[in-house]
């Protein structure tokens, strides 16, 4: 069952994708539109038509599976999606994500549409499922040595500087600013796989 995520990204970048992406979709269906005709469909019925169609749909998928077509936000960013969690050693065989911990895209996916410098954009992806659970376990499982540091800290210190209040001395806040670089969110590897899938295609 598809994933879907909601994450916060350049307003720009967005629209890049989903130029991207609508390239892709004409490009599909301009080779859909060719092999029908090859195909001769329109003049086919009963079995030979729907052997046809079957080797239309499989030429598709085979296609879309390449890379060649990918007509869709969850396939555009499927590359990065792969690459970039393993880059970061979060492609392993993790447990799943507890039953009654928060959803990835809500604590550790970001803070919603506004949160970053920019990150006013609003990109709804579906993802399927080889792509969202090693993704959304990696994440999770991957932080929570660093969350339970900040737990401790919290509790030794109090709400930290982004709250407005905080008893802690320079050398234990600066303590907590490194604990909390070594989080990694949802979102961030997202907006990478985002970047990577940008590179190089032309500004729209």
């Amino acid at each position: 069952m598809p994933h879907t995520m909601v994450l916060a990204v350049h307003p720009e970048a967005l629209e890049r994708l989903d130029a991207l992406v609508r390239d892709h979709q004409a490009a599909e269906e301009r080779w859909l539109a060719e092999e029908t005709k090859r195909e001769q469909l329109a003049l086919l019925r009963g079995a030979e038509r729907r052997a046809g169609q079957a080797r239309l749909r499989a030429g598709r998928h085979e296609r879309r599976e390449s890379g060649l077509h990918r007509p869709t936000r969850a396939l555009v960013l499927a590359p990065g999606l792969r690459a970039e969690p393993e880059h970061r050693g979060l492609m392993k065989d993790w447990e799943p994500v507890p039953t009654e911990a928060p959803r990835a895209g809500q604590t550790l996916g970001g803070t919603g549409p506004r949160a970053g410098a920019g990150l006013t954009g609003r990109l709804v992806v579906a993802l399927p499922e080889a792509l969202s659970v090693p993704l959304v376990r990696g994440v999770y499982w991957s932080n929570q040595p660093h969350l339970q540091a900040l737990q401790a800290w919290t509790d030794q210190w109090g709400p930290g500087p982004a709250a407005g209040r905080s008893a802690a001395p320079p050398d234990a806040l600066a303590k907590r600013e490194l604990i909390a670089r070594h989080i990694t969110t949802t979102g961030e590897i997202v907006r990478t796989a985002l970047d990577r899938a940008l590179d190089g295609y032309a500004d729209r």
